[in-house]
């Protein structure tokens, strides 16, 4: 038959108890003193002190309790241009979304193939700064707007269908202008139809006999 458990058996077993006791107390010490530590660590922002951050911007970034990790990526996108603003804004946007920051050689690229600070900054509030970015680049390296890279972004933000920048390029290529693009665009026209619009482009047709051929969705 099992042991029954009550007072009797308690009152004979203190061992067991003290020891419970023992180690909620060691696990409340070791939670105090993660804690502590994690107030006491203080974050290097020497790497941006050495690409010319300002005093007033480290002091913002102190604000936002910013890691020695984000430290090493904002150091990055400093170097390749960003703004001292710039570097602020984007940790506020990745504070907000609860996320972490984009990383600082993606933004890098960006500023290297052209694209403007405020492009940049908007496709992070997009939550566009991830995968994506490696085919932003290869879009403003093929000559695409920073318009035309924003409304991709938006409505793939949106989960609406976007041309990829593949055709996009090959639309630009064909002499296809910016806003028969961006109208194209609106009107959610597909990668599987840009091999046919270019043929027709080649073919001497103009952008508004494009548009005639793909009108808008009813």
């Amino acid at each position: 038959m099992g042991r029954q458990w009550d007072d009797s058996y308690s009152s004979t077993h203190p061992a067991r108890f003290l020891g419970s006791a023992a180690f909620a107390l060691a696990l409340s010490i070791a939670v105090l003193c993660a804690a502590s530590c994690r107030k006491l660590h203080r974050t290097d922002l020497n790497p941006l002190d050495n690409v010319g951050m300002s005093y007033s911007s480290d002091q913002e970034l102190r604000g936002l309790d910013v890691t020695d990790a984000e430290v090493v990526e904002l150091a990055k996108a400093k170097r390749a241009g960003l703004s001292d603003s710039g570097c602020v804004e984007l940790v506020r946007i990745a504070r907000a979304q609860k996320h972490g920051l984009p990383e600082g050689d993606a933004i890098a690229g960006l500023r290297q193939a052209g694209m403007a600070e405020s492009t940049i900054l908007e496709l992070a509030r997009l939550s566009q700064l991830g995968l994506e970015a490696g085919e932003e680049q290869a879009m403003r390296l093929a000559g695409l707007s920073d318009r035309i890279i924003l409304e991709v972004a938006r409505r793939r933000a949106a989960g609406k269908p976007a041309l990829a920048g593949a055709s996009l390029a090959d639309l630009k290529n064909a002499g296809v202008s910016e806003a028969t693009m961006l109208t194209l665009l609106e009107r959610g026209v597909t990668d599987d139809q840009v091999s046919a619009i270019t043929a027709f482009k080649n073919r001497g047709s103009s952008d508004n006999d494009v548009l005639r051929r793909h009108p808008a969705p009813r």
